[in-house]
C-alpha cells in the first residue's frame, strides 16, 4: 500500500517561501552610494513581507510536547506562586504525643517510622561509601568524556566555520567576477548606445543635407527652365 507523502519536519509554508534573487551583495554598492536607496529597499522588503504574509514565528521548528507536571509548574511560575517547601516531617523521629499513655498503634507507627529512617540512613551511608571508593574514578571518566565531547564539538565548529568561510570566499570571487563581466558589458552597452546615437545624429544630419541639396537642385532646375523659356 502506498503511503501519502508527508511534509518534512520544519518545512516552511508555501506563502513564506521567499524567492531567490539575483543580487550581488559583494559587488553592488548602489545602496550605499545612491541617496535614500537604503530606505527605498527597506520599504520594498516590508511590502514584500506583507504580500507574502511573512511571519518569523512560522519559521521556527515545532515546540516539543510539554508534560502535565511541567505545564503545571510553568503555570505556577506564571502566576508568581512560590514553590512549596519540602515536607521534612517524615524525616523526624517523634515519639507519640501522649508518651507512655499512647495507644499501641501510635507506638507501632513510631517504630515503623524509626525503621524507615534507619534504613534510609543506612542507604545514605552505603552510597557515601560507594562514592568514596568509586566516585573519583567515575568523575575522572566523566571529565574525560566531557573533554572528548568538547574536542569533537570544537572540531565540528571549526569545520563548519572553515566551510562557511570557503563558501563566502567562493561567493565573493564569483560575484566579483560576474560584477566585472557586468561592468564590461555595461561599458560596451554604453559605448554602443553612444555610437548608435552618433550614427543617428549623423543620419539626421545627412538627411538634412540631402534635403537641402535636393531643394537646391530643384531650384537650379527651375532657374534653368526659366532661362530656356526666355531664350526661346
Amino acid at each position: 500500500m502506498e503511503m501519502a507523502p508527508t511534509e518534512p519536519i520544519g518545512a516552511r509554508p508555501v506563502e513564506t517561501q521567499l524567492p531567490y534573487t539575483d543580487a550581488l551583495p559583494y559587488y553592488d554598492r548602489e545602496i550605499d552610494t545612491i541617496p535614500n536607496m537604503r530606505e527605498l529597499v527597506d520599504q520594498e522588503i516590508e511590502a514584500e513581507k506583507k504580500r507574502l504574509n511573512y511571519d518569523p514565528q512560522t519559521l521556527l521548528p515545532p515546540a516539543h510536547a510539554v508534560s502535565a507536571l511541567l505545564a503545571e509548574e510553568l503555570a505556577r511560575a506564571e502566576r508568581g506562586e512560590k514553590l512549596e517547601a519540602l515536607d521534612t516531617q517524615r524525616y523526624q523521629l517523634d515519639a507519640p504525643a501522649q508518651g507512655l499513655k499512647a495507644p499501641e498503634e501510635a507506638w507501632e507507627q513510631s517504630v515503623r517510622n524509626a525503621e524507615v529512617q534507619l534504613a534510609h540512613m543506612d542507604g545514605r551511608l552505603k552510597n557515601i561509601e560507594l562514592l568514596r571508593r568509586y566516585g573519583p574514578n567515575v568523575w575522572r571518566l566523566h571529565n574525560y568524556d566531557q573533554e572528548s565531547m568538547l574536542q569533537l564539538q570544537t572540531q565540528a565548529g571549526k569545520t563548519v566555520e572553515e566551510t562557511t568561510t570557503e563558501v563566502n570566499r567562493a561567493r565573493k570571487e564569483a560575484q566579483l567576477a560576474i560584477g566585472d563581466k557586468l561592468s564590461t558589458l555595461e561599458s560596451r552597452w554604453a559605448a554602443l548606445v553612444s555610437k548608435n546615437l552618433s550614427i543617428r545624429a549623423a543620419n539626421l544630419t545627412a538627411a538634412a543635407e540631402i534635403e537641402e541639396y535636393q531643394q537646391r537642385a530643384r531650384q537650379v532646375e527651375h532657374e534653368l527652365a526659366q532661362l530656356d523659356a526666355a531664350s526661346a
